[in-house]
């Protein structure tokens, strides 16, 4: 599904734009044995192009040491991201290594380090930097992953249950602060367990609520417990005058789910050296966006200011820009239920916010159409648009 990026404003998702983040610690292990790893590749067969990807996560609860010996263990595990678009550096964050095969190490990350963006350079704790290639990404959980190739790294643990964390438990912050900050360690409790953020008008987040100190560059790093174990990875924080220590962390439950969707529907290309982007199953994104049109200063219609971009975009080549919204109708696979329509749009009598509400709020699925009615030039069309799944490309 696609939601409006209009943040909260006392939200912040953290990737560092125009900073840069890299650790400083160097330090490597070799393979964890076949039974620790996180991910398995299928070996290449001859005349397959694509090679199917099999999952498994760990569950070990390691032991409680000290913060000291923790943080030594677990550090190599974070990495910084640096992202480009047409190769200008646009932004940077941080990512987490967590699992390897025998071609690739795969790193989460949030969706929002790498959005938008057409190239990345994963840099290890010893500074070396690398290609970084996007596996897949979901904007809806905030996650994405890469894959770099190269192996023999350290790689993060994925603590069994987020659910069995307790309130004031300790918990270790690793990452770049400010883009300026490398391999920056900070401390805290974990504060609340499923704290239910409104991240924009019609989508909400359970994050792990905590007090540890967490800056732009931060996004996409590691929240681990005091025994090394991750239990999230981090996205956002409360930014406000007289606000200090609430940041928050997309929980390891949740994490996994969509990273193993993602791994499961991608596929590498051995011929183009290139991922086909892997997708969380069932979701769904109009890729338009609405606009104001009229005569003057006086607002008298809605219409459709761009048109989607992705192929998966369900609207794909279907809108056009200038498209005069008149009506817009929902009917459901589900027979059962009700058909919805909203009727006579103008930008007298509905506002743009009504129309995303409208849509976004109606508990759509694969397989349901919305059908659009429209005024292109002069001439009146009814467009039909099935929901279909939706990848995230670049």
């Amino acid at each position: 599904m696609k939601f409006l990026k209009s943040l909260c404003l006392t939200i912040l998702l953290f990737a560092s734009f125009g900073l840069s983040s890299c650790a400083s610690k160097g330090k490597q292990e070799e393979p964890k044995k076949e039974d620790d790893s996180s991910t398995i590749l299928e070996e290449p067969k001859e005349n397959i192009e694509y090679l199917g990807l099999n999952v498994t996560y760990t569950s070990t609860e390691l032991e409680t040491g000290s913060v000291e010996d923790t943080v030594d263990r677990i550090y190599d595990s974070v990495v910084a991201i640096d992202a480009y678009i047409n190769n200008q550096h646009y932004g940077s964050g941080s990512g987490v290594l967590f699992g390897y095969d025998e071609k690739f190490s795969y790193i989460a990350t949030c969706h929002h380090v790498i959005d938008g963006c057409q190239s990345f350079k994963v840099i290890l704790s010893n500074n070396e930097a690398y290609d970084g290639k996007l596996v897949g990404g979901d904007a809806e959980s905030d996650i994405a992953v890469l894959s770099l190739e190269k192996t023999g790294l350290t790689y993060a643990t994925w603590y069994e249950d987020t659910e069995k964390l307790r309130l004031g438990a300790s918990v270790i912050c690793i990452g770049n602060p400010l883009g300026t900050l490398p391999g920056s360690v900070s401390t805290g409790v974990v504060s609340y367990k499923n704290r239910v953020i409104q991240v924009d008008d019609y989508h909400a987040m359970k994050l792990i609520q905590t007090d540890v100190a967490i800056n732009s560059g931060n996004s996409g790093g590691g929240l681990f417990n005091a025994a090394g174990a991750l239990i999230g990875i981090v996205n956002a924080k409360y930014s406000s005058s007289g606000i200090e220590g609430l940041g928050f962390a997309i929980p390891a439950n949740q994490a996994r789910e969509i990273i193993d969707s993602i791994l499961k529907t991608a596929k590498y290309s051995l011929e183009k050296n290139q991922w086909e982007t892997g997708y969380v199953e069932g979701r769904w994104e109009i890729g338009f966006s609405l606009g104001y049109g009229g005569y003057g200063f006086v607002r008298t219609i809605i219409g459709i200011a761009s048109a989607a971009t992705n192929p998966t975009h369900s609207d794909y080549g279907k809108l056009q820009a200038n498209d005069k919204l008149n009506a817009i109708t929902i009917t459901y696979k589900d027979s059962t239920k009700e058909i919805k329509s909203l009727t006579n749009i103008t930008a007298q009598t509905t506002t743009i916010e009504d129309i995303y509400k409208f849509i976004y709020t109606a508990d759509l699925s694969l397989g349901d159409v919305i059908t659009f009615d429209i005024t292109r030039g002069n001439e009146n069309l009814s467009v039909e648009i099935p929901l279909i799944q939706y990848r995230y490309t670049i």
